[in-house]
């Protein structure tokens, strides 16, 4: 039997006589107007980015206190810090460069989006809206990247502890500011404007989704998440999975050898399962370790943890199978006996007067060998 064929302009045809038959709207709509409609999705798109940067600027201004005030946590990741951040339109689509211009003044050259409170640049009287037009007689360049080459200068201007003098543009008028910096745990703290419920550290970064800001109640829920991302690259659980991942595919690598030494190609499918099991391995002590020390970190830039634990139980209504299902994080039963047991350890030591610093495993065999190194023999 031959096969019955199509040319492109007779399919188009025939689904053109089949859609035509299709049902239709019974009522008389109204016509929409394209210059209103036009109109309209401007003023959306300022919603949009006036949304996005109320959620970056608290961000901001809870993850600063923190990185401030956990230095000490943050051993050598530790960093010259200002305080403020920037912005162009370059950051943004093509689409949205006319909305960031036009209602926010935002143009391909940097300018400040946001300054913490109590910072270098606060103290020093930068503002919101500053454009950044010279930086220790340094011109910042315009277009793609400028914030990044920005950000790069002020890093590596703080290594030498002087003053930093910056010239911004204010409304009219050219000022002059004078920052001295100060230190920081050395991780960039990013809004993802991604709508899901989640965040991530890399080892260099800590990024939160726009759908979590928009989940948290309080400042103290943003802390919260925010020291859990910090712990993760402070205790280096990023490069600790790495690690594991890569002996993870040594082991498998061996298989995949003595496989093909018995005539079976592999097609390094061990060497792939060994390394996304190594990487696999300690992830929920990792995270516990996360929440652990994460709650150290809140507790020292002075937030409240004490509903700390209860954050998880709301968390658990957005993912009922994390109730019992243990993957690569703790159950959040589980999570939440671990999290108001650590909130009782960090309220006795408050109480008693103690340095706010996590437990850990070696420091009791070395309180031990100090102990038997000062009997006299």
């Amino acid at each position: 039997m031959q096969a019955i064929t199509f040319s492109r302009p007779a399919t188009f045809a025939l689904l053109l006589a089949v859609l035509a038959g299709c049902a239709t709207p019974q009522t008389r709509m109204p016509t929409v107007d394209s210059a209103a409609m036009q109109e309209e999705t401007r003023k959306q798109r300022e919603m949009v980015v006036e949304d996005y940067m109320n959620s970056y600027r608290r961000l901001q201004a809870v993850a600063s206190r923190i990185v401030m005030s956990g230095t000490e946590l943050c051993a050598e990741k530790v960093g010259p810090y200002y305080g403020l951040t920037a912005w162009s339109r370059e950051d943004f689509g093509k689409e949205w460069h006319d909305v960031v211009q036009s209602r926010f003044s935002v143009s391909d050259v940097a300018s400040i989006s946001s300054v913490a409170p109590g910072s270098a640049a606060d103290q020093a009287g930068v503002k919101a809206g500053d454009v950044v037009l010279s930086v220790n007689g340094w011109t910042p360049p315009a277009g793609k990247g400028a914030v990044d080459k920005l950000m790069e200068k002020l890093a590596q201007e703080g290594k030498f502890g002087m003053p930093l003098e910056m010239v911004v543009r204010r409304g009219a008028e050219e000022v002059k500011v004078s920052m001295m910096p100060g230190q920081a745990c050395d991780f960039r703290v990013r809004l993802s404007p991604d709508d899901v419920k989640n965040a991530y550290a890399d080892g260099q970064n800590i990024v939160i989704y726009k759908g979590m800001m928009d989940f948290f109640h309080t400042d103290e829920e943003v802390a919260l998440v925010v020291s859990h991302e910090l712990a993760h690259n402070a205790m280096k659980h990023i490069d600790a999975k790495k690690t594991n991942a890569m002996v993870g595919g040594l082991v498998g690598l061996l298989l995949d050898v003595a496989a093909a030494a018995g005539g079976v190609n592999t097609n390094g499918d061990f060497m792939r399962l060994g390394s996304n099991m190594g990487a696999g391995v300690y992830s929920v002590a990792f995270e516990q370790e996360a929440d652990y020390v994460g709650l150290y970190f809140m507790a020292n830039a002075g937030y409240k943890i004490d509903d700390a634990a209860s954050f998880w139980r709301r968390m658990a209504t957005t993912n009922s199978r994390a109730i019992t299902m243990k993957s690569s994080h703790p159950t959040t039963p589980e999570r939440f006996i671990a999290i108001e047991t650590t909130v009782e350890e960090i309220r006795q030591k408050i109480g008693s007067g103690q340095p706010l610093k996590p437990e850990l495993k070696h420091a009791s065999s070395e309180m031990a060998r100090e102990e038997v190194q000062a009997i006299p023999h």
